[in-house]
């Protein structure tokens, strides 16, 4: 149930982004790609890697969740900072000039959080490989 809460919260920042980046859409007249607009290069950088950041999140989340091998602690705590994180690197990206701590903190807990993810992951699914004669 922690992946979907976290499902949820994501998707409600993705659809924040797509509002902003719609508004600067209109406001610079640009229908397709970014033309020659910063705001509008920054609204959709936002998005887009939230949504790619996200992906991986959820997947790595859900499926630790559903082993069971790690507590609903483990998980509240890196879903939590993984999303602070991505609100952190939102607003900082969306700054006059892109240029802010709050994207580099964004960006970087980001990345410790599926780096920790990912570590579990393999340690967790190579020590039931090992054990289990490689599945099979």
């Amino acid at each position: 149930m922690l992946t979907l809460f976290y499902a949820g919260a994501l998707t409600l920042i993705a659809l924040f982004l797509a509002f902003k980046t719609g508004q600067r859409r209109i406001s610079s007249e640009t229908m397709l790609g970014t033309g020659d607009s910063f705001e509008l290069l920054q609204a959709t950088r936002a998005h887009g890697n939230l949504v790619e950041n996200a992906v991986f999140f959820l997947l790595l989340i859900g499926l630790l969740e559903v082993s069971g091998a790690v507590s609903n602690l483990t998980i509240g705590i890196l879903g939590d900072l993984f999303l602070l994180a991505r609100i952190f690197h939102a607003y900082g990206i969306l700054q006059p000039e892109a240029v802010s701590i709050f994207r580099t903190i964004g960006a970087g807990a980001s990345m410790l959080v599926l780096i920790i993810l990912a570590a579990l992951a393999i340690w967790i699914s190579g020590s039931w490989l090992l054990a289990n004669n490689w599945g099979f």
